[in-house]
């Protein structure tokens, strides 16, 4: 018995132990042996293990150098250099898995996608074609399990999209999962934090109630680099690059068993946003972007924000022919068929506030022949409860005009249909020669001095444009003119309106029709500008009235009967504001041009000399006894019948009537000559003596009008 005992004392145990532990150290290299051979059967891709090793007293399994390879067995799938789990053995006695730690280190993943095909879908193949199995026993408890201290350093994530030909590579992947605990009975929970290449981070923290179906999630997401993402937008837009960092917190909750519950609120920041068009021009951008979300129900399209706010936002806006900068951004077929067709669905969107501070815009239009640039800085914009619900929503805007002029605006709009709203706005200080190319296109001339002073009131209502326009113009001054679209007198015009103060006041209303595609804004307004401006060369007595303070038609010019020639008080009264208009108006031409119709005055002079003989033969007065006359004209001439005005032409001659006609002519206007010098002896106006043949003799009484003209 006793040497039964030393037997198994000496012998059996010691060699029980001997083989236990050479058992427990044979093992990892027989485990190597065999992944290394036969891992194809379990997973459907051949794997490489260097080295696996086991610590039984501090229950540590390392694995070293793991390959997975991809479907041709030569290049890696995935891969690591070395893999640590550190587990509790004594909690596997109460249906529990502990893991203390989850290391992995230098992982590589290459990811390859064509069209929808991945590179790993011959694995997911694989394990559906494998047989489904009851045979594991289901544990007669609840089972739970902890996973701690999860963690992950120097990842290397590769993705190939062949069908855009691209290749993202992230490095230096890395993230800390403090704990992840599952309870099927109760609540599991994880925490997780993912490091990215530039220093910033993901961190998400989660729970889950198996039990009740709740789940909810804290997300923290800091410098994303969000450039990446650009491959995805070239597909829809023509953008050579797209900047910017992202900053954000979100709260998810919810319950999986509803999901119209998911609820999501947080705040999202980007920073120096940029995106360039294929020629490098920067096209929007803006310095800092924050969006405060509040409880939103994205499953049931309800959207509610706190705040948007935009912080130097910038935008590049280019007019070419028919087209914009923008439109060309777009790729051609942008819009899918497929979402034509799609069913209408109901949303509700609610913004409590919208801002802008420090926006910038650069506006360039190619339409002119060259280039017209033009630059908004300082622009603010407030909008106060914005809804998909709103009728009617009301934006204040201010911002600074090409660094000099001022805008102050008040927009109203229908957010369901953009053609119906209301603008008021002023602008002052604002430069006339800033608007030099467009004055050159359209009129010839380019601004050299002044600056204006702009009210105007806006409406559209069914796309019907209703405009009403103030312009104040100070201290206007033109240089040479070139060719221009419209031939007007631009000059003239200008200087017949400056009034007293040499502040040129116009009011300009527009209308039109939106529906027309030929009605194009910039052209209807210098098309009403061009008509005010023709009116005024045409009469501009109404303008200059103003400044003289008097009845325009005390202006026009002086009026006589035929056959006088004396000037009245009222006639010199005019000569003199005549000379008055000149000393106020200095560099305008005034010439006053004489207009008579010599036939009807020849007729006027016939009957009065006519009626001077048959006075002397009779004592009558023939205006009286115009029958009597008649017939005395008839009887002179031997005639049966005479008309009174013929007769008398016939009766009294041509050639006594041109003599006494030029006589009335020359007395006028040797006396409006005089009276001019009288009023003021170095006038400058002159009398203009027209061709008898021009128009506006026809009809005409005798009668000298102002004429106006500016040396260009």
């Amino acid at each position: 018995m006793k040497k039964a005992v030393k037997i198994i004392v000496f012998f059996v145990i010691p060699a029980l132990i001997a083989l236990v532990i050479f058992a427990l150290v044979a093992l990892p290299p027989v485990a190597k042996n065999y992944i290394n051979k036969h891992g194809k059967e379990y997973t459907g891709r051949k794997l490489s293990v260097d080295q696996i090793r086991i610590n039984y007293f501090t229950s540590t399994f390392h694995v070293i150098g793991f390959t997975m390879f991809e479907a041709d067995e030569q290049a890696p799938f995935v891969a690591f250099d070395s893999l640590t789990v550190d587990i509790n053995p004594l909690r596997l006695f109460s249906s529990e898995l502990d893991i203390e730690k989850f290391r992995i280190v230098k992982p590589e993943v290459t990811i390859t996608q064509q069209d929808s095909v991945f590179n790993f879908d011959d694995i997911i193949a694989f394990i559906n074609s494998k047989p489904k199995t009851d045979t594991v026993s289901k544990p007669s408890g609840p089972f739970k399990y902890v996973m701690k201290n999860i963690s992950l350093a120097g990842g290397k994530l590769t993705y190939n999209d062949k069908g855009i030909n691209y290749t993202n590579i992230m490095s230096n992947l890395g993230f800390v999962i403090p704990y992840i605990s599952y309870n099927r009975e109760e609540i599991s929970e994880a925490g997780l934090k993912f490091y990215f290449e530039n220093g910033g981070f993901l961190q998400a923290l989660a729970g889950y109630n198996q039990k009740l179906g709740a789940y909810n999630a804290d997300l923290t997401v800091s410098k994303l680099d969000i450039s990446p993402f650009l491959p995805y937008m070239k597909p829809y837009f023509r953008f050579k690059s797209y900047e910017g960092i992202a900053d954000g917190k979100f709260h998810i909750q919810g319950n999986i068993n509803n999901l119209d519950s998911m609820m999501i609120r947080g705040d999202a920041n980007v920073a120096d946003f940029a995106l360039k068009d294929l020629s490098d021009r920067k096209v929007l951008g803006a310095a800092k972007g924050n969006v405060t979300m509040a409880n939103s129900y994205p499953m049931k399209y309800v959207f509610n924000f706190d705040k948007i706010t935009l912080t130097e936002p910038y935008l590049f806006f280019e007019m070419k022919d028919s087209t914009n900068n923008f439109l060309n951004l777009m790729v051609d077929d942008t819009v899918s068929s497929a979402g034509s067709s799609s069913e209408p669905f109901e949303y509700y969107y609610r913004v409590n506030h919208f801002k802008i501070d420090k926006g910038l815009v650069d506006f360039r239009d190619n339409t002119y022949g060259e280039p017209f640039d033009y630059h908004l800085d300082e622009i603010a914009l407030k909008v106060d409860s914005i809804s998909s619900v709103n009728k009617w929503i009301t934006a204040y805007s201010t911002a600074r005009l090409n660094k000099r002029g001022k805008l102050k605006a008040e927009l109203g709009i229908n957010p369901s249909d953009p053609y119906e709203l209301k603008v008021n706005y002023v602008v002052t200080n604002f430069q006339l020669s800033d608007l030099n190319i467009i004055s050159r296109y359209y009129v010839g001339f380019p601004f050299l001095l002044g600056n204006m002073y702009y009210e105007g009131k806006t409406t559209i209502t069914a796309r019907q444009l209703t405009s009403e326009n103030k312009l104040i113009v100070r201290n206007a001054k033109l240089g040479k003119k070139s060719k221009g679209l419209m031939n007007i007198p631009l000059k003239l015009a200008l200087y017949l309106l400056k009034d007293v103060h040499g502040d040129i006041i116009l009011d300009l209303p527009l209308s039109g029709d939106l529906n027309d595609p030929k009605t194009k804004i910039g052209r209807l307004v210098w098309q009403v500008f061009k008509n005010v401006i023709v009116k005024v060369v045409s009469s501009p007595f109404r303008a200059l009235s103003g400044l003289m303070g008097v009845d325009p038609d005390e202006i026009k010019g002086v009026e006589f009967n035929y056959s006088d020639t004396i000037l009245t008080n009222s006639h010199l009264r005019r000569v003199k504001l005549f000379t008055e208009l000149a000393k106020k108006k200095p560099d305008m031409n005034i010439e006053i041009a004489y207009y008579n119709d010599a036939e009807l005055e020849k007729q006027a002079i016939a009957v009065e000399e006519a009626g001077k003989l048959f006075k002397a033969a009779t004592g009558t007065d023939y205006r009286k006894e115009k029958d009597l006359f008649t017939a005395f004209i008839a009887k002179k001439l031997q005639s049966d019948t005479m008309n009174m005005i013929a007769g008398s032409v016939q009766m009294i001659g041509n050639q006594k009537l041109d003599s006494i006609q030029n006589s009335f002519a020359q007395k006028r206007i040797s006396k409006l000559e005089a009276a001019l010098h009288a009023a003021d002896d170095s006038t400058r106006i002159k009398v203009l003596i027209p061709n008898k043949e021009v128009p506006e003799n026809v009809g005409s009484r005798p009668v000298f009008e102002l004429k106006f003209s500016i040396d260009e």
